[in-house]
């Protein structure tokens, strides 16, 4: 550790300050609380002029103000990648300057997502650069999923790429240390910055490992305020923990201008962005990406995941309308209803909550008189993506009926409107828009509230 630079630990739960690390804090009695902190920072000084001046690596930092008049005027372009699925997620591009946080689970295609967004940057724009910062991989295992990206999408849009120039516009720095990617990156100025992963960064300003939560933490920060300085768009590619959050303090997913979540089955192809944070536009967009050989494809036409034509018009199955972001999405939810041997039946729920599916067991128990005690019940959303709109209740309690009855909905019907405690119908948001896409795909029938009061009448 330089002797300019000093840390303490402090307890992230009462404030407490120690001068070493230690199990248990001695004040708030928690244990595993302290974080290694920086506490003396380069320092200072005044000029001539009696302004403030900062410094960084041994160069004169100014800071000044400018009006936002003037702000406005230089503003740069939002650099889009032309995968629709992925810019409608970031409302159009990428912000100069802003930081992005990308989580999911082990082998859901982080990397490989962000790799064909690098390809397409780098294709459709002659003149830019990109540094990808490679903690995890070497580059002899990067190059050749770059190659067959490269060969995929050349293919994919009929067009002739050359290789040689797109490889050589995109560097590859396999460092792990943050000072000396920040060094670098101020020297080119890429155009885009992608770190992966961000746990993998450390500072020698710090005496803890890789991944803990101070050198977490601070390099996150410097890797922000680069950023911010150089209106460099970044990417940290962040890992997540058993329960599914991303890895590490809070303070990481504050600090970034937008969180991206990439959900799915890993042993599928369908692969679902979300946006969980977003500065720069709506936080309840989704694309849609199917992971392939050659990198990702663009999902265009939804109705081909979330719908098999086999299995509609049979007991237990219903459509729905959910709405994602500006997206109506017609989806099929199936349902499974058998005699149990269990003194306490299973409820099972796979693409829905399973509260939601208690809910309704109850409201249908109360009000339509149809009850479930002594039976397995089995909810699928077809499509392997988690919906949380309230407008797929209706739906499921259609399929939870047909499938205890054992007899099919009507053909070529959609249900969208969601269920109140009381057993009545609601009515959900934008219902022309959905009602819109059912009939766009030929369904003409549709039960909302406005034809349906009561779960009594299903």
């Amino acid at each position: 550790m330089s002797r300019s630079v000093k840390s303490q630990f402090v307890c992230e739960n009462c404030g407490a300050v120690y001068p070493k690390w230690q199990g248990q804090c001695g004040q708030c009695k928690e244990w595993n609380t302290l974080v290694e902190t920086l506490v003396e920072k380069p320092k200072a000084s005044l000029n001539s002029r009696n302004r403030q001046v900062f410094y960084e690596n041994g160069a004169e930092l100014i800071v000044s103000a400018k009006s936002v008049a003037d702000k406005l005027e230089k503003q740069p372009p939002r650099l889009a990648t032309n995968l629709y699925e992925i810019d409608r997620v970031f409302g159009g591009g990428f912000v100069a300057g802003s930081v992005s946080l990308v989580g999911g689970q082990p082998g859901i295609g982080k990397s490989t997502i962000l790799t064909q967004l690098i390809i397409e940057i780098l294709i459709n724009n002659d003149n830019l650069e990109v540094i990808y910062v490679a903690g995890e991989e070497s580059p002899a295992q990067i190059v050749p999923r770059i190659q067959r990206i490269i060969k995929a999408s050349a293919k994919e849009k009929k067009i002739k790429v050359e290789s040689n120039n797109v490889l050589s516009r995109l560097q590859i720095v396999t460092t792990t240390d943050v000072d000396q990617v920040i060094n670098l990156v101020s020297q080119n100025r890429p155009a885009l910055l992608v770190i992966d992963s961000v746990q993998t960064m450390f500072t020698t300003d710090l005496t803890g490992i890789a991944g803990s939560v101070g050198q977490l933490r601070e390099s996150a920060s410097r890797l922000v305020a680069l950023a911010k300085r150089q209106n460099i768009p970044t990417f940290l590619v962040g890992h997540v923990t058993k329960e599914g959050d991303i890895a590490g303090p809070k303070v990481l997913e504050h600090i970034v201008d937008t969180v991206i979540e990439v959900s799915g089955d890993r042993t599928g192809e369908l692969r679902v962005i979300r946006s969980l944070k977003n500065r720069f536009g709506p936080t309840d967009e989704v694309g849609l990406l199917k992971l392939t050989s050659g990198g990702i494809e663009q999902v265009t036409n939804p109705a081909e995941v979330f719908i098999e034509g086999k299995t509609l018009g049979q007991p237990g199955s219903a459509l729905t309308v959910c709405l994602e972001g500006s997206r109506p999405i017609i989806v099929e939810v199936q349902a499974l209803a058998v005699s149990s041997p269990l003194s306490m039946p299973r409820r099972v729920a796979r693409g829905l909550p399973i509260s939601k599916l208690h809910l309704l067991l109850a409201v249908l128990q109360k009000y339509a008189r149809i009850s479930f005690e002594h039976q397995d019940v089995f909810v699928n959303v077809i499509g392997e993506v988690n919906f949380k709109d309230p407008a797929m209740d209706l739906a499921v309690a259609a399929a939870l009926i047909s499938a205890k009855k054992g007899k099919a909905p009507e053909e070529k019907v959609v249900y969208c409107g969601e269920i109140g405690l009381l057993g009545e119908v609601r009515q959900v948001r934008q219902l022309e828009k959905r009602v819109k896409e059912a009939k766009r795909l030929g369904y003409k029938n549709i039960v909302t509230s406005k034809s349906l009061n009561s779960v009594r009448q299903l």
